[in-house]
């Protein structure tokens, strides 16, 4: 095999991993803001997560060696980012509060109303409110383990943590949900 042929071939898969990332984001580019929504508690950090993200992936796009593996791949990724978003804790609302600074005449809050006890609605408020209370890296497996169905071991391979630590954070995520949604902790 000459050498020209070895770099036509190296072009053709670049060629084919470019294509297939970018058919994969068309289709599936809602899919990942809500993933990184359900780790970052704010829209505008879930599309940066979930820009930075991409960008990482598109500069790395010749470390994906098998096709197959994209979703994982990619949702490594934009996991990764968007608990480091979670961690530097630059949520909008944290962001207009430091750009503003103490203005009186200025009041940022969120509102959250308390709907009809025993509704569908409320238990799903519930929960929101009690998964939003987690820490990013509990709700990055929580959202990757119990939401997307990974294994705990795919699932503390894209976090990037070792499996013990995935198994503690989903077993004290679990613990404080049930405690926020008043239920006795087993």
């Amino acid at each position: 095999m000459s050498r020209r042929d070895v770099q036509f071939g190296a072009a053709a898969r670049e060629s084919r991993i470019e294509r297939d990332i970018a058919e994969f984001v068309a289709e599936h580019y809602p899919r990942l803001i809500r993933l990184a929504g359900l780790i970052c508690r704010d829209a505008i950090d879930s599309e940066d997560a979930v820009q930075a993200g991409l960008e990482r992936a598109w500069r790395r796009r010749e470390s994906l060696h098998d096709p197959r593996s994209l979703a994982a791949w990619l949702d490594r990724i934009v996991v990764r980012e968007a608990i480091r978003l979670g961690r530097d804790n630059r949520s909008l609302r944290q962001r207009l509060e430091r750009m503003l600074g103490d203005h009186d005449d200025i009041e940022i809050r969120n509102v959250r109303t308390e709907p009809d006890p025993g509704s569908a609605v409320t238990s799903r408020a519930a929960l929101r409110h009690a998964f939003e209370s987690l820490p990013a890296a509990q709700r990055a497996v929580v959202a990757l383990h119990l939401y997307l169905g990974y294994s705990i071991p795919e699932t503390a391979d894209m976090v990037g943590a070792p499996l013990e630590t995935v198994r503690s954070r989903l077993r004290l995520a679990r613990e404080q949900l049930r405690f926020q949604l008043g239920e006795a902790i087993q």
